[in-house]
C-alpha cells in the first residue's frame, strides 16, 4: 500500500509539470493562430479608418448639411439675443423702479 501511494509533494510537482506543458502548448497555437489572422487585424483596421474618413468627408461636405447648420446657428444666435435683451430690459425696469423708488422717498 505505501509503494502505490505518491506523496502529495510528488504529485503536485507531476501536475505543475503536466499544466506547464499543456500552456506551452496552447501558447504555441495561439501565436500560430495570431499570425495567420495578424494582416486580417491590419486590413480590417485600415478599412475602417479609411471608412470612417471617407463618411466623414460625405457629411462635412454635404450641402443641405452646411445650410441646415447655418439655420440652427442663425436661430441659435437670435434666440440667445431675444432671450438677452429681454433679461436686460427687465433688470432696467427692475434698476429704474428701484431708482424711482428712492427718489420719492428723498422728496418726502
Amino acid at each position: 500500500m505505501g509503494e502505490n501511494q505518491i506523496s502529495l509533494g510528488r504529485l503536485f510537482v507531476r501536475e505543475l509539470i503536466r499544466a506547464g506543458t499543456w500552456g506551452i502548448v496552447l501558447l504555441f497555437i495561439f501565436g500560430m493562430f495570431l499570425l495567420s489572422i495578424k494582416q486580417e487585424i491590419k486590413e480590417g483596421i485600415a478599412y475602417g479608418v479609411e471608412r470612417v474618413a471617407s463618411e466623414a468627408v460625405m457629411v462635412g461636405t454635404n450641402p443641405y448639411l452646411i445650410g441646415k447648420s447655418k439655420q440652427l446657428i442663425k436661430e441659435g444666435i437670435e434666440y440667445t439675443l431675444a432671450k438677452t435683451s429681454k433679461e436686460v430690459r427687465g433688470i432696467l425696469n427692475d434698476y429704474t423702479v428701484q431708482i424711482e423708488i428712492e427718489r420719492k422717498e428723498k422728496n418726502r
